[in-house]
């Protein structure tokens, strides 16, 4: 119900406004995007103003500093920290130079099992809307679940909102599958569309040799995603627990040190997945409820705010909604 979720939200703004807290910013791409399907791009542009405005009006300082102040119940003042969700190329090409610029540190949470490839949200955008193939003629099924589409195609100067829709429907088709049957799904749909896997992507993960370039820099902690960024709550808890408890194995194997961080694949924290996290030797996680963090909060249900692509007027604003920091 969209009226509890607005009145939750002003509970939460109305004990930020009387009781204070720390931020943590939640950002996914850095990228002059020619269409962000899934909304997740800020402009290095407006990266840049963001940054510029943490660095005069806030307090940017590690997330795991935040949560050792958490740990001791202090905060100090309009504490802000970055946070990195996935693991994309440009958090290394566009990401950490403004960073660097401007002295901000950040947590990138990666998904370990990529590693240089397109995630399966990105393919299936780029495959359906370069593809002309004819879209009712795609029927997938996967165990008792089954895919089709039932609108009539239109005309081409319509075609783009239709395939836009069309791979909506797709997306949350996939995204309740497991790994290996979303794999399996995508050479299906590869197949349907007819085009070239050899074709460019304009997004992809960071290679193992980016994310130790990344990795290198004194501003930046690495956190685990887990392995394939699957929907955690439609695992089996044996699926749970490979994905969680084998993204922290593998990049600490690629790191050759402790990772401490993770965020929760989609925000989405279960008990099950919790519990997980905690025995796996995670200190703190991070799911993608819109709240500040103070003492009292669970250290493996951290809240943050995503950030939109906005000026860095705007920025300010909405850090000053919950915030006093100008």
């Amino acid at each position: 119900m969209p009226g509890v979720k607005t009145v939750k939200t002003i509970s939460r703004w109305v004990q930020a406004r009387i009781f204070g807290g720390a931020l943590i910013l939640g950002y996914h791409r850095v990228a002059d995007a020619k269409r962000d399907a899934y909304d997740v791009c800020v402009t290095p542009n407006y990266f840049a103003e963001h940054m510029e405005v943490l660095s005069k009006y806030a307090h940017p300082i590690p997330l795991a500093e935040i949560v050792q102040c958490l740990k001791v119940g202090v905060l100090p003042p309009k504490s802000v920290a970055v946070t990195f969700d996935d693991g994309y190329e440009d958090n290394l090409y566009e990401a950490k130079p403004v960073l660097e610029k401007y002295g901000i540190p950040a947590t990138v949470f990666v998904c370990s099992g990529y590693q240089g490839r397109e995630f399966w949200w990105d393919e299936l955008d780029r495959v359906i809307m370069v593809s002309k193939s004819d879209l009712g003629a795609l029927r997938l099924r996967v165990g008792e679940k089954s895919f089709g589409w039932e609108q009539p195609e239109v005309s081409t100067e319509a075609g783009f909102d239709v395939r836009r829709k069309f791979r909506l429907a797709l997306y949350h088709f996939l995204l309740g599958l497991d790994v290996e049957e979303q794999n399996q799904t995508m050479e299906a749909i590869r197949y349907w569309s007819g085009v070239s896997s050899s074709d460019s992507s304009p997004a992809r993960s960071m290679s193992q040799a980016e994310l130790l370039r990344l990795a290198g820099s004194e501003l930046i902690e690495i956190g685990a995603h887990t392995r394939f960024h699957p929907m955690l709550s439609r695992l089996s808890l044996e699926r749970q627990e490979d994905e969680i408890v084998g993204s922290k194995h593998e990049l600490e194997e690629v790191l050759g040190r402790k990772v401490d961080g993770f965020s929760y694949p989609n925000g989405r924290v279960t008990v099950e997945a919790k519990r997980i996290v905690s025995a796996a030797g995670f200190v703190y996680a991070c799911t993608s409820l819109q709240d500040m963090v103070r003492p009292t909060n669970d250290l493996h249900e951290l809240t943050r705010f995503w950030q939109k692509n906005m000026d860095g007027e705007k920025f300010l604003q909405g850090l000053n909604l919950w915030m006093k920091v100008s």
